[in-house]
């Protein structure tokens, strides 16, 4: 092991691998990162490259003041770095963990659903405040906080990422025609990105915003977590996220209700679901 000042750090993913049971915050049922606690209000988050969420951690919490965002105590690596991590050339990432602080509460999907109709409505508000706060935040090109391309899981496959960021939303959505294109056919992948508009606003986005990656005391929102995803997108993607099949339940229904008293857009909901599917089975 090593020290930082107070901060327990790691040198091995076994070293955190051996912690005890009770020290797991979140373990994923399939891949993806895990976080443990390593001190009481300290956790280390760790598992793939995390260079991309340190970067999106520390614009938010620099950009936002309506929203709690954990602050980065220590990372290993070059978070800047402008290449992302790629595993058929390198063993590990250069930012393989990230040390944080350790936001309170418990995740709003373990408890929405037994809210009163006043909580929810409480949730409801303070969700509103910050996606007002976030789609402030603006910016003319479609990517990374960095300003580069994006660098994150929703641009996976190594041999078609994003080589830049781009100026428009019909750049952005060529990109998923020129993905689509490699395996399907040319009337599958026009019917499919019909239902996104070629022109909307960009908006500072979380790109996960759900349940699980939002924390509760009570009905009061004590932080956002996960900011893996966060970048700048088009305006309909945080919607389309929020309201993922897969991230559902009546509470949560009833709050997005409130957030969203518009008609549902559901084609763009479905469309945006079928889409990140079927790039995940077929590359």
């Amino acid at each position: 092991m090593s020290q930082n000042s107070s901060l327990w750090l790691p040198n091995s993913y076994q070293d955190l691998n051996d912690l005890p049971p009770e020290n797991i915050v979140y373990q994923p049922k399939l891949g993806g990162s895990k976080v443990v606690r390593t001190s009481p209000g300290t956790v280390i988050k760790y598992r793939g490259d995390l260079a991309e969420e340190v970067n999106c951690l520390n614009f938010a919490r620099n950009t936002l003041s309506t929203i709690h965002v954990p602050r980065v105590l220590h990372h290993p690596g070059d978070a800047r770095r402008p290449s992302l991590w790629d595993p058929r050339t390198e063993v590990i990432p250069q930012v393989w963990y990230i040390c944080m602080e350790e936001v309170p509460g418990v995740q709003l999907n373990e408890v929405i659903d037994t809210f009163t109709p006043q909580q929810l409505e409480h949730v409801a508000s303070q969700i509103k405040s910050a996606l007002a706060e976030m789609h402030s935040v603006r910016a003319d090109i479609l990517g990374s906080v960095s300003g580069g391309p994006f660098r994150n899981s929703y641009f996976f496959p190594y041999a078609i990422k994003p080589q830049s960021a781009w100026p428009k939303v019909s750049d952005f959505i060529d990109h998923y025609h020129q993905l689509l294109m490699s395996f399907g056919t040319e009337e599958y992948a026009k019917e499919l990105l019909s239902h996104f508009p070629q022109d909307c606003p960009i908006h500072f986005t979380h790109g996960d915003l759900v349940p699980r990656n939002i924390l509760v005391q009570e009905s009061t929102i004590t932080g956002i977590v996960d900011w893996s995803m966060a970048g700048f997108y088009p305006e309909f993607w945080e919607y389309c996220r929020m309201h993922d099949e897969s991230e559902q339940s009546e509470g949560w229904n009833k709050v997005l209700t409130m957030i969203f008293p518009e008609p549902r857009r559901d084609s763009q909901i479905a469309a945006l679901h079928r889409l990140m599917g079927t790039l995940m089975y077929n590359l």
